[in-house]
């Protein structure tokens, strides 16, 4: 039996665990953390009196196949997979505007495009510049890649529509504005809307059976990611056979110019197995590899200091608890804040848990909220996220709840004319690994996202070396973004290097965009504009030439 050595118990480094241990192989994973999850990770402090909280926001998308396939195969509870029982059904999302037409229909907040205040024109340059991405393959992994979205899209459309637009990045495609790259949010776009196959549920407690597919809205876990997903998966795992050490960390691969003969762990112990996965986040990885130059200089692996030259992503997550209840408008209603400038959403995770998980003492309703740009100042303090204090961020997002007139319409509207100011307030709770000082804001663990310089340095699983894979959501892979899925399909794909018989689902393309794809591929190649813009330049003479031969 040979011996596997997984370096993280994120989602990542647990896909590669779960194809390895079905195939026989014999697995330890190694977290330096006292859980798994990795940035998915739920806890319960004393401190927050019981209290569940979130390191981010989070989602499942209907292109999350390779998910929701290892979903299925991890047990709820005897009769049940995690997927049939963890997740909700689609949520609502809705935009809420710090002004607002107290006339305005509830059902008007959740209608994305009349919500995105866009002109017409708008409308219709937003769509071409979204449709241009789909329909490239070489184009946009090598030009647009390289375009930041939010000032790729600024030339050609309205203020107003523009900054709407932009403010869904870091809750849609979870990059702020400032660093999404246009590659990224057009596939994400692409990747919803053109899904493939749908993805069957069970009735609930809350309906009938029903599906998910293109288009449709994402879903949410039905409690704490821990207690809904990982503490299962681990579970299982153990099961197989895997085991786990908690608290420690990989510090150094010993290499011998041909394979990997041992890993020291900080606690200065070695670790000795036939196959090695790194499958920390790209920050730890790049360390790592630094310890040991001549493995820092081999191809794949001396992408990573590049990889992570943009620094961390700042996403801070906050919690909102009440100690009676607050209603919504709209079942499983999310809500983006476009005009805060830490760029808030709110979702009231009651809506979605089920009814047997603890929301911490006295509390009634939990709102989960997260910050997704850091580098905006605030009104109150004139600071950004990423140099405010604790209790300056807690002031400045009080604040930019308290001012948004659209969300204390929708609340009037389902609380008898109650506003949140109304309503007691017990605390608010920020995930506990985030230090704040005068100094600036700083992770525990940094957080890595894409953004548009990273795309030509993205890894592949497969090394130089044939005993070291990597496995991780800013390795390559089919979904081609950064997410959950992606981190899936990387940890399969990591097994795959060595067993190739692993099954990885590819994602859906349609073959008429394939199609498209391929001749500006070669419009590309010949340094010609798009293809779509080809078009629109020639079919307009066309026509007019038509016109002069029939006059």
């Amino acid at each position: 039996m040979q011996t596997v050595a997984i370096f993280g118990a994120g989602v990542a480094g647990l896909s590669a665990a779960h194809e390895f241990s079905r195939l026989g192989y014999q697995v330890t994973i190694y977290e330096s953390n006292p859980d798994a999850g990795g940035f998915f990770r739920s806890a319960r402090m004393a401190k927050d009196e019981g209290m569940p909280s979130e390191y981010s926001w989070h989602g499942f998308g209907p292109w999350y196949h390779n998910t929701y396939e290892i979903m299925k195969q991890i047990p709820f509870d005897d009769n049940n997979s995690v997927y049939d029982k963890s997740l909700s059904r689609s949520i609502n999302y809705g935009i809420a505007y710090d002004q607002t037409n107290e006339d305005e229909d509830v059902n008007d907040s959740f209608r994305m495009l009349k919500r995105f205040r866009m002109t017409t024109w708008d409308k219709m340059r937003w769509a071409i510049l979204l449709f241009k991405t789909w329909s490239a393959n070489n184009r946009t992994k090598e030009y647009y890649s390289r375009l930041n979205a939010s000032e790729a899209w600024k030339p050609i459309m309205s203020d107003r529509g523009w900054k709407t637009w932009r403010a869904t990045f870091g809750p849609w495609v979870g990059s702020d504005w400032t660093r999404a790259s246009l590659h990224h949010v057009g596939q994400f776009f692409r990747h919803n809307l053109m899904s493939g196959e749908r993805h069957d549920h069970k009735g609930d407690d809350q309906g009938e059976e029903w599906s998910q597919g293109s288009g449709d809205g994402w879903l949410l876990l039905r409690g704490p990611s821990n207690e809904f997903w990982f503490d299962k998966w681990i579970k299982y795992l153990q099961e197989k056979g895997v085991k786990m050490v908690w608290q420690t960390s990989l510090q150094k691969l010993v290499y011998d110019g041909k394979s990997i003969t041992g890993a020291c762990l900080a606690s200065g112990d070695m670790v000795c197995a036939d196959i090695y996965v790194v499958a920390t986040s790209p920050f730890s990885a790049a360390d790592i590899f630094d310890q040991t130059p001549e493995l820092a200089a081999l191809d794949e692996l001396r992408l990573f200091r590049p990889l992570v030259g943009d620094g961390p992503h700042t996403q801070v997550s906050f919690r909102l608890a009440f100690s009676e209840r607050v209603s919504w408008p709209k079942e499983r209603s999310a809500l983006l804040l476009p005009d805060s400038e830490f760029n808030l959403t709110l979702f009231p995770e009651e809506q979605v848990w089920s009814d047997d998980v603890a929301l911490g003492d006295g509390v009634i309703s939990l709102w989960t909220g997260t910050a997704c740009v850091a580098s905006v100042p605030g009104k109150i303090y004139g600071l950004p996220l990423a140099r405010c204090t604790k209790e300056q961020f807690i002031e400045e997002i009080k604040d930019q709840l308290f001012r948004c007139a659209d969300l204390n319409r929708l609340l009037k509207q389902a609380n008898q004319g109650r506003e949140l100011k109304d309503f007691s307030l017990l605390r608010i709770e920020v995930w506990h690994e985030w230090q704040f000082s005068s100094a600036g804001i700083k992770p525990r663990q940094p957080k890595w996202v894409m953004s548009n310089h990273t795309q030509p340095y993205l890894p592949t699983q497969q090394t130089p070396v044939s005993n070291l894979l990597l496995a991780g959501a800013h390795t390559k892979t089919d979904a081609d973004i950064w997410s959950i899925e992606a981190a899936v399909e990387s940890g399969r794909r990591a097994v795959k290097v060595i067993e190739p018989g692993v099954h990885v689902i590819t994602q859906y393309k349609p073959a008429w965009l394939r199609a498209i794809s391929v001749i500006d591929d070669i419009c590309f190649r010949l340094r010609l504009p798009h293809i779509i813009d080809v078009l629109l330049c020639i079919v307009p003479v066309i026509i007019i030439l038509s016109l002069v031969r029939l006059a």
